[in-house]
């Protein structure tokens, strides 16, 4: 799958691109036609791609509820990734996740992404809430949710969690 904004597409993973990014290979994932100054993936992202490649092989290919790559038109480097922490639950409760690329960051690429996504997702029948999780002390994640339109529902000790206004 892919979307398009103004800079950006955003595309989602397939096994291939897991494997590399598993690998840390940046000839691998410069093969499958796209750039990368070795930031990504980063070490969160890393934790989960046994999950993403789970989720894909589970689900025979991707469902958008999953794991995208941000990538910057003009270069086809990666500047970050986003998506999903899984399909949506019985509710329709889906969590949204994103992280830049350090060199990235304040460029509006995050928000960009972020955007797309969340209109791609309001689209999609199964979909009746998005929620999101932030630490506290990360003022550039909260100032996205913010913008986006997400309102925090509650808090503990360590994180903000948020509900999209749709």
């Amino acid at each position: 799958m892919k979307l398009e904004t103004n800079r950006l597409l955003l595309v989602t993973l397939d096994l291939s691109l897991i494997d590399a990014a598993a690998q840390r290979d940046v000839r691998a994932i410069e093969a499958l036609g796209y750039k990368t100054n070795g930031e990504w993936p980063g070490p969160d992202f890393s934790e989960a791609l046994p999950y993403f490649r789970e989720m894909l092989i589970t689900n025979n290919g991707t469902r958008g509820f999953d794991s995208w790559i941000i990538v910057a038109k003009e270069t086809q480097e990666i500047v970050g990734g986003i998506g999903f922490l899984g399909d949506p639950d019985p509710d329709g409760s889906i969590e949204i996740g994103f992280a830049i690329n350090e060199i990235y960051r304040r460029k509006g690429y995050c928000y960009e992404a972020s955007q797309q996504l969340l209109n791609w997702a309001s689209n999609q029948n199964s979909v009746k809430c998005i929620t999101a999780r932030c630490e506290r002390d990360n003022i550039s994640s909260k100032h996205v949710l913010e913008k986006l339109g997400f309102q925090i529902d509650r808090q503990d000790s360590e994180l903000f969690y948020w509900t999209y206004a749709r």
